[in-house]
């Protein structure tokens, strides 16, 4: 997965908007989307942002092109559904062995 489809994951299974994390992170809603949407590289201060205001997400498996979707630290994400998608990715993971 790509950062972007990563915190695309993120957002979803916070049931947030780009919108909501651009606020979180303190940076301009359209710069966070052009980001996510390839028009810009994700930059420095993003990842500060990031590292500073989501302890959740481990930067380093964030950065990581060979992982998927395990960048959530063990506190994880806040939506009490997210250990059932947790559980739903681990078992697609194991399908795709297959």
């Amino acid at each position: 997965m790509t950062i972007s489809e990563k915190i695309y994951h993120y957002l979803r299974i916070n049931d947030l908007q780009v919108k909501d994390l651009a606020e979180k992170l303190d940076i301009n809603r359209v710069t966070l989307s052009a980001m996510l949407n390839g028009r810009n590289r994700f930059s420095q201060d993003f990842f500060e942002a990031l590292n500073e205001n989501c302890p959740e997400i481990d930067l380093n498996a964030l950065v990581n092109k060979n992982v998927d979707v395990d960048f959530l630290n063990e506190e994880g994400p806040k939506n009490p559904d997210s250990e059932r998608i947790k559980e739903l990715e681990k078992s697609l993971k194991e399908i795709k062995k297959y």
